[in-house]
């Protein structure tokens, strides 16, 4: 999976904290960019 293929999958996970764990194991370690738009779905699902 490449990093930015998450916010384009829809996941059937309601959870907001799981789809953020799905998110960030998708991302390569050093990608800070990657990690940080996991965060900001995180925070758009905690709306």
């Amino acid at each position: 999976m490449k990093n930015y293929d998450f916010q384009e999958k829809h996941y059937q996970i309601s959870d907001p904290i799981e789809n953020y764990f799905e998110c960030i194991t998708s991302c390569d370690v050093g990608d800070g960019r990657c990690i940080s738009r996991c965060v900001e779905i995180l925070k758009r699902n905690d709306n």
